[in-house]
């Protein structure tokens, strides 16, 4: 027995001394423009954000992008000119997408040009929202659900963003009609607060929900269906995050999106 332990004792020693320092490189990578612009369906002041990213070892505070030009045309011959307002790499217009019409972005900033074009679905109506009551190992879970008619006559790409209490979920949730073409849909959205709140993911009495539903073309479906994908993995899943493929030119991450828009509030009982 004596030497049993001797041997296992050199054995795992054996094995300690194999250990290897792996030394993993964290430079800081060139900062990329990320440009953010929405084209609705509302008269509102639509917005085109534009920054930069940070390197890894920066702190989390994004640099805005101020003196840019900022132009988006339709398909119709129109021109809208973007001005910088108060806020620092923020670009505003007031005015009001078209479903049907197709439009197209034009940046400059900082010497480089940046093109992206979106066509504005027709719009689609949610009926209704509402809770869902689901059971789990017994115990009951209520969850926001979005009620809809899918038109048959169309490929349709949905995306929403649900508030619980005025808190932005941090799913991201997409849906087109591969597989429900002309269906009536209820869809489930699972909320998930911030990573930093101590808020409970459940739905309780009285909580105030509220759900924006977009209609989007396919590229702005793939764009938010890659960052679904990862954001709705638990952890030690999948491979690597990436950079989900963005619809505007000379490798500028974000995305230019023209599509309708409808919100409905409703309260949890």
């Amino acid at each position: 027995m004596k030497k049993l332990i001797i041997y296992l004792s050199l054995f795992t020693f054996s094995f300690a001394g194999c250990k290897k320092i792996i030394s993993i490189d964290t430079e800081n990578a060139d900062p990329q423009i990320v440009i953010e612009g929405k084209i609705n369906d509302q008269l509102i002041d639509q917005q085109i954000k534009i920054s930069k990213t940070i390197g890894y070892t920066e702190a989390n505070v994004f640099p805005k992008v101020s003196g840019a030009s900022v132009t988006v045309t339709d398909n119709k011959g129109n021109t809208y000119v973007f001005k910088e307002g108060t806020t620092p790499g923020t670009y505003i217009n007031k005015m009001k997408g078209v479903p049907g019409v197709t439009y197209s972005l034009n940046v400059t900033a900082e010497g480089q040009t940046y093109t992206a074009s979106s066509k504005m679905p027709n719009v689609v109506k949610m009926d209704s929202i509402g809770v869902i009551k689901n059971f789990f190992f017994g115990r009951e879970r209520k969850t926001a659900a979005v009620f809809l008619k899918d038109p048959a006559n169309e490929t349709n790409f949905y995306h929403f963003n649900l508030y619980v209490n005025d808190i932005l979920s941090e799913r991201f949730y997409v849906n087109n009609d591969r597989l429900t073409n002309g269906n009536d849909l209820r869809l489930q959205l699972f909320f998930k607060p911030p990573t930093n709140d101590h808020d409970s993911d459940e739905l309780n009495s009285n909580d105030k929900i509220r759900i924006e539903m977009e209609c989007i073309d396919s590229n702005i479906f793939d764009y938010w269906y890659a960052l679904s994908q990862q954001s709705n993995r638990g952890p030690n899943q999948g491979t690597t995050p990436a950079n989900p493929t963005s619809n505007i030119s000379n490798q500028a991450l974000g995305y230019f999106s023209a599509n309708t828009y409808e919100v409905l509030s409703a309260t949890v009982k």
